[in-house]
């Protein structure tokens, strides 16, 4: 199974493993959308696979996973759910390159 193969079966209560450079978040998928890619006027548009996680500390998650189909190309970045200078709650790039993703369900996907 490939990476994007994996990617694409995680769904709802999943749980999910994701290694970034730093460290390794182990959390639960409570919600999933995708975007099918596209051709459009501007050419091939990639589909998107964004999961949002929460750990069991309950720390809040969106790992948007961006892909070609006919093109050899995919980019993964990572959100964290947290406080802005102003005192608001929202989305913040933490700057985690996503190095692996995987389903700690156990045994080989099929």
């Amino acid at each position: 199974m490939t990476d994007r193969e994996t990617v694409l079966a995680l769904e709802c209560a999943d749980p999910i493993q994701i290694h970034t450079q730093k460290r390794t978040l182990t959390g639960i998928i409570y919600q999933c959308e995708h975007r099918e890619p596209e051709l459009s006027c501007r050419g091939p548009e990639p589909g998107e696979h964004v999961l949002y996680v929460a750990t069991p500390c309950h720390d809040l998650y969106r790992l948007q996973y961006s892909y070609y189909d006919e093109l050899d190309h995919t980019e993964a970045k990572l959100d964290r759910y947290g406080r802005t200078p102003d005192g608001r709650y929202s989305w913040l790039r933490t700057g985690a390159r996503v190095e692996c993703i995987t389903n700690p369900k156990g045994g080989e996907q099929a």
